[in-house]
C-alpha cells in the first residue's frame, strides 16, 4: 500500500518517507540547515509589496504597444507612475 510523501504530499511512496525530489530538499536542508534554507527560499521565491509593484510596472511596460503612445503623451504618463504601497510620485 503506498503512502503519500511527508513533504510534498503528491508523489507516491512506497518504502520510503518522501519522494525522489524532496529527498534532494531534505539532504539541501541537512548542509545548510532548516533556518538557512528557509531564509534563501524567503529571499528567492517570495517578493514583498515593493518588488510586485516593481514586477507589475516593469510588465506594464513591456505590454504596452510603443506605437500607441505618443511624444506629448509621455510626460503625462511619467508623472502617473507611483510606487503601489506609498502612492509617492517616482520622479
Amino acid at each position: 500500500m503506498p503512502f503519500n510523501c511527508y513533504l510534498c504530499e503528491k508523489e507516491s511512496v512506497y518504502l520510503t518517507w518522501f519522494c525522489v525530489d524532496c529527498r534532494k530538499i531534505k539532504n539541501i536542508m541537512n548542509v545548510y540547515g532548516k533556518k538557512e534554507l528557509l531564509q534563501i527560499l524567503e529571499t528567492t521565491c517570495l517578493r514583498n509589496k515593493n518588488q510586485i509593484g516593481y514586477k507589475i510596472d516593469n510588465i506594464v511596460k513591456k505590454v504596452a504597444p510603443k506605437e500607441t503612445i505618443k511624444e506629448s503623451e509621455l510626460p503625462k504618463i511619467e508623472t502617473k507612475m507611483v510606487l503601489r504601497n506609498t502612492k509617492k510620485n517616482l520622479n
